[in-house]
């Protein structure tokens, strides 16, 4: 039958050929369960759905169109290995205006992708084996140098050639294939060589300075790939110290941001995209001054959109909507069609949750909450929970996934909805827990903050 599928997939595929207006994605997923495989793509932080169809034998395909830009997409689908049934399984490839043929076998470590001639995929995979390697290689010898043995030489010397190593194998690759997406992505991962003769902080104060010398954040079509987001993340990191006061950290911080946008290109996409991973991300972490910052030094440069447009209108209210302030009154219809009215629903506490489904925080947050909720909830406490999705697919398709026992409802106007106005939300997860006078109790940016907060109530 798999090669029944195969034959009938390459029919399929001659008609983009004959027209030359899009690209066909198809393969065979082992193991694949009787369902929905589903295509999505990345681009800044997230990804999102572009099309899915059933499978019964594990056959799928996707037509692009023809001016698909090239980055990181996903095959999604539930598999059964040993009678035992995973949803959700995924794997990613690039495409890069070629037509693919994927098929994806099961393993120990889980799903691979086995590509037909497609060298993009080949690097690519190539190189994320070759960073695992490298990263292990790396801590495994650094684990010598700080803090026990600090003055080894014969761990500092291969220190510095595991890092020259690197530089020589990317050096090979860029050399060979210049204008691969997969190469682009490998050399955005470049950083300075640090040598193994420096002590712990010398390192983390020469990586602070040096950190984007060799591969600056300038190429928007990275946009399409996770590149960037780690970056960001990895380089906040090197100033995040357990020991500081919340002030010292935000204005930590606050020196890390400054030294990220002297990093970033002029180009309008990259620093609005910039700004905004980083006002939603020092949201999550509930640091206003760090927020304000970014707004005060940094909004007026970025493009235009939706978030940006939000904070530079509702960062001031969003400030009032701090613990012991009354909640707006909400008043809406669930997706079965029933009422609702905040001030009316009689419970102790409720929990208002705003999200979105390509907010890859809300769908790790999500899982987690209800399962708290059922299983639990001994605090008489309602969760309102309010798609903010303008999509109704990506709405539809997240919620039947989940299946929530508590209110849900959607907002098909999105940031610009009532409700999300009135409550000031420019980013998504936003909770706001409340008593039964709307008076907000806690925000939470998190399921542990959440449980934290919870806990203190009693119950």
């Amino acid at each position: 039958m798999k090669g029944v599928a195969f034959i009938f997939g390459f029919l399929l595929g001659t008609i983009p050929l004959l027209h030359g207006q899009s690209w066909l994605i198809q393969g065979n997923i082992e193991n694949a369960e009787e369902g929905p495989v589903i295509l999505a793509s990345f681009y800044g932080d997230r990804f999102r759905v572009l099309d899915s169809m059933d499978t019964e034998s594990g056959f799928f395909y996707f037509i692009l169109p023809e001016d698909t830009p090239p980055g990181i997409f996903r095959i999604i689908y539930a598999d059964r290995v040993d009678s035992i049934r995973t949803q959700n399984r995924f794997v990613e490839f690039i495409f890069n205006m070629e037509n693919l043929e994927i098929f994806v076998a099961s393993s120990e470590r889980g799903p691979v992708p086995y590509f037909e001639n497609s060298m993009e995929n080949l690097v690519y995979s190539e190189f994320m084996e070759f960073e695992l390697d490298y990263e292990a290689q790396l801590m495994s010898v650094y684990g010598q140098l700080y803090p026990i043995q600090r003055d080894n030489e014969d761990a500092a010397a291969r220190y510095n050639a595991i890092q020259i190593e690197r530089e020589r194998y990317m050096d090979s690759i860029t050399n060979l294939y210049p204008d691969l997406y997969a190469v682009r992505i490998m050399n955005a991962f470049r950083v300075p060589m640090i040598p193994g003769e420096m002590g712990h902080q010398e390192r983390i104060d020469t990586l602070k300075k040096c950190f984007f010398d060799q591969a600056l954040i300038d190429e928007p079509m990275l946009l399409y790939a996770p590149v960037y987001t780690f970056k960001l993340i990895d380089y906040l990191s090197l100033y995040k110290v357990d020991t500081l006061t919340k002030n010292q950290q935000e204005e930590a911080f606050m020196e890390a941001v400054d030294w990220i946008m002297l990093n970033v290109s002029r180009e309008e996409e990259l620093r609005g995209f910039v700004v905004e991973f980083l006002l939603e991300g020092f949201e999550l972490l509930q640091m206003e001054r760090v927020q304000m910052h970014l707004a005060d030094h940094y909004l007026d440069e970025a493009c235009e959109s939706d978030i940006v447009e939000l904070v530079l209108s509702r960062m001031e209210g969003y400030k009032k909507m701090t613990p012991g302030q009354q909640a707006p009154e909400i008043i809406i219809r669930d997706v079965e069609g029933k009422d609702h009215q905040l001030s009316e629903l009689g419970h102790t506490y409720v929990l208002v949750l705003f999200w979105s489904s390509t907010c890859e925080g809300c769908r790790e947050l999500l899982p987690e909450l209800h399962d708290w909720y059922l299983t639990e909830n001994t605090y008489d406490l309602e969760v309102v929970a309010i798609s903010i999705d303008t999509s109704v697919a990506n709405f539809e398709y997240l919620y039947k996934q989940l299946k929530p026992s508590w209110i849900t409802s959607h907002e098909p106007l999105g940031w610009y909805g009532k409700v999300s106005s009135d409550y000031q939300v420019y980013a998504t997860p936003s909770l706001f827990l409340l008593n039964s006078e709307r008076t907000i109790l806690a925000r939470p940016g998190s399921f542990r903050q959440f449980l934290r907060a919870i806990k203190k109530l009693g119950g």
